[in-house]
């Protein structure tokens, strides 16, 4: 009787419902989209004072751009492409330090870099319902990335610099949301809560002096800081 009651249990099927094909889908097969997301960012400091840190003079800015495009392979499923470009500059003229008898200053700093990324991505829409207007879904991502940078202090008795590159392989899982406003747009709004990260990273200081260095990370990493929003257009 013990035998039978196993034999029964690893024969009980659970349904969750993926398998079925629902009489409306929320993302019919044959479905494209694309969009993505795109911000720009500047700074001027002109004698400016943060906590503990003073007479601040720095320029600098922040751009990226994220493009997406996917394809439903089947009803509430979809693969897809996803690319990004970042560029950052900072420009330190000057700024002081001080905390309790510890003074310090930095001037004449500069550093700018850019970042390639390209990533494949499966989506799983999750309808709440017969909704058609508003659902959950889960991305997983599988690509890498590469960023390259310089660097140099030109505030000593002589200029020092250094040039770095850097390569990533990542393998992510960000769910989010989606809610369109019209029959073709729609907004997403997505966090990633597990990462599978391999990086390494090449250096060249004042071209002679090599370094690297290497670090892998794994695990459950929900930062609700950095939500990420995008709009995106379907279309068949």
């Amino acid at each position: 009787m013990l035998f039978l009651g196993a034999v029964s249990a690893e024969a009980q099927h659970y349904d969750r419902g993926y398998e079925a094909v629902p009489s409306s889908p929320f993302i019919t097969k044959g479905t494209w989209s694309v969009g993505g997301t795109a911000k720009y960012s500047q700074h001027i400091n002109d004698n400016y004072n943060l906590l503990v840190i003073s007479d601040i003079n720095s320029t600098g800015f922040n751009l990226s751009a994220n493009p997406k495009v996917m394809y439903a392979i089947k009803d509430n499923m979809a693969v897809g492409l996803e690319f990004s470009y970042g560029r950052s500059m900072l420009d330190l003229a000057s700024a002081d330090l001080g905390v309790a008898t510890l003074e310090m200053s930095a001037a004449d700093c500069y550093q700018i870099q850019h970042k390639y990324s390209a990533y494949g991505v499966f989506r799983a829409y999750i309808p709440f319902g017969n909704s058609k207007r508003v659902a959950m879904f889960a991305d997983l991502h599988l690509g890498g990335s590469f960023k390259q940078g310089k660097a140099f202090n030109a505030g000593g008795e002589y200029v020092t610099g250094t040039y770095n590159e850097a390569y990533t392989i990542q393998l992510g899982v960000d769910p989010g949301f989606i809610a369109f406003l019209t029959d073709r747009l729609a907004v997403e709004l997505n966090v990633g809560v597990f990462g599978v990260n391999y990086s390494w990273q090449n250096q060249i200081h004042n071209q002679v002096e090599h370094g690297n260095s290497q670090s892998a990370s794994a695990g459950f990493m929900v930062n609700l800081l950095a939500l990420g929003v995008g709009v995106s257009y379907y279309f068949l």
